[in-house]
């Protein structure tokens, strides 16, 4: 579950209410914070916590007696005056008993200081505005510093709403996330500033979760393995397996549909076919010997291939050119069968007119654009910060399922469904990655089990999974060739 701050803040309300001290609940998550930073850290090395004026300042305070009793050493600094005096941070901050320092202290100790152990206790989920220039200029010294940061509950300066950057942003090692993550944890640039992400039971019921009514989940095989997920059985044929068909790319492009296809192929399909015509035919047969090809070189050809064969998904774009041919293309695939994947290509040949393409669009469809491909065929989309908000418009609008690819690849459905990838590295951005993505949808969907939006999800997790096993210089074609590495892992944690 992932939540926002306003969810966040209902689940905490009813809780206090239950609790009928709301500072208990304070306390307990300052305690935990501490157990885990103790746990860590060596009680020889000096722990800096820096305290803001509100609620996360308030758990800092708490941890910081904490750790002092287990006999750590902590200096602890309030970067802004406290807010109220009647609110839980304030009692927090007069049990301390202990002496505390202001910001002008902060800086001259870390100037003293060259790698420090900070946590970071300034702002957390209830961030609403920008950071005023001291806490900007403090966050950018706290940068620059070769320091270890723990962040308590979401990095200052970042939105647990949608991820972005409120000024400036403390860039933590470690966040230790209260209850749940939040929405800023997952999304870009939030997810790059959260570190590694450790969530904590503070207390709070589980059974409040339903509070939220949230939709929005983290991308992983639990959601989807017990699914139908399609592995392969020891009475199944290669027919049974799954038609796929490909639409070949133009000459000069077919290491984009041979990248699909070889992907689809090795994620189990028992069959996978490229259409291709004259012009390219022999390209393919020259290159992949365990491809179908099948030549067609005219629309009747087509017609008549797509009104007789037994395919059980389809997959158009890679390669194949921005033009009116495969907007007509995209336009009959859609027509006769049922589970499409639409990328690349065939999305921006819809540019001029998009809803050209949601016309023929249905929850068996599948598109996949980049943040580029995206903003093409919705424009009226382009400002909304909130990715996870862009998306869910996004596939209400176009009434399909919505791989909205990039470092927090999002998978949208038209009912609100929303799932966020967050397994990605940073050697995804290379070309051809995409086309192997669109390969791997395509075969899961293809062999009529499990759903598109689950296929979706599936499939961006292994395409994920596959090419964090290569560290540096990842190419597209190390994500196929460890394909069968990441099946073969799946099946023996979860089959």
């Amino acid at each position: 579950m992932i939540l926002n701050s306003s969810e966040m803040k209902a689940i905490e309300k009813k809780e206090f209410k239950l609790r009928k001290n709301s500072f208990s609940l304070m306390q307990s998550a300052g305690e935990k914070c501490a157990n885990y930073i103790s746990s860590k850290v060596s009680k020889n090395k000096e722990l800096l916590v820096i305290c803001g004026p509100g609620n996360n300042g308030g758990d800092g305070f708490i941890i910081a007696k904490s750790l002092i009793n287990k006999g750590h050493k902590v200096k602890i600094f309030l970067v802004l005056p406290l807010k109220n005096k009647r609110k839980d941070n304030y009692k927090a901050f007069e049990c301390l008993n202990y002496k505390v320092f202001n910001l002008k202290d902060l800086h001259k100790e870390l100037k003293k200081k060259t790698n420090p152990i900070i946590i970071d206790s300034i702002f957390g989920t209830g961030l609403n505005k920008n950071l005023s220039s001291d806490i900007n200029n403090l966050i950018k010294i706290i940068n620059n510093k070769k320091a270890f940061i723990y962040s308590i509950d979401i990095p200052t300066g970042i939105s647990s709403d949608n991820g972005q950057i409120m000024g400036e942003a403390i860039k933590a090692n470690l966040t230790l996330a209260l209850h749940c993550k939040k929405i800023g944890h997952v999304l870009f640039p939030g997810v790059y500033f959260s570190g590694i992400i450790k969530v904590l039971d503070i207390g709070i019921r589980k059974s409040l979760n339903k509070i939220a009514n949230n939709k929005i989940r983290e991308n992983n095989p639990n959601l989807w393995i017990n699914k139908k997920f399609p592995w392969k059985k020891y009475n199944s044929h290669k027919y049974s397996r799954g038609r796929v068909y490909i639409y070949g790319s133009l000459k000069n492009f077919i290491g984009a549909s041979l990248l699909s296809s070889s992907a689809a192929i090795r994620c189990g399909t028992g069959s996978v076919t490229i259409v291709a015509n004259k012009d390219t035919i022999d390209k393919y047969n020259q290159k992949f010997f365990s491809l179908l090809k099948v030549e067609i070189n005219s629309k009747e050809e087509f017609k008549r291939l797509l009104n007789h064969s037994s395919i059980t998904s389809f997959l158009i774009g890679p390669g194949v050119g921005v033009n009116q041919e495969t907007i007509e293309n995209t336009k009959l695939i859609s027509k006769f069968v049922r589970n499409v994947v639409i990328d690349a290509d065939a999305i921006t040949s819809f540019a001029k007119n998009p809803k050209e393409l949601f016309l023929i669009l249905d929850k068996n469809k599948i598109i996949t654009p980049h943040e580029g491909e995206f903003n093409r065929i919705f424009p009226d989309l382009k400002n909304v910060k909130n990715k996870i908000e862009k998306s869910v418009k996004a596939a209400k609008k176009a009434n399909c399922i919505l791989v909205f690819k990039g470092p927090d690849t999002i998978i949208a459905s038209p009912d609100g469904k929303v799932c966020i990838n967050t397994i990605s590295t940073k050697e995804l951005a290379v070309i051809g990655s995409g086309d192997v993505l669109s390969g791997i949808i395509t075969s899961l969907v293809g062999k009529n089990k499990m759903s598109t939006f689950d296929g979706a999800c599936a499939g961006v997790w292994l395409h994920s999974y596959a090419a964090r096993m290569v560290n540096k210089g990842l190419i597209a074609e190390d994500i196929v060739k460890n394909l069968p590495k990441a099946l073969e892992q799946l099946d023996k944690k979860y089959n």
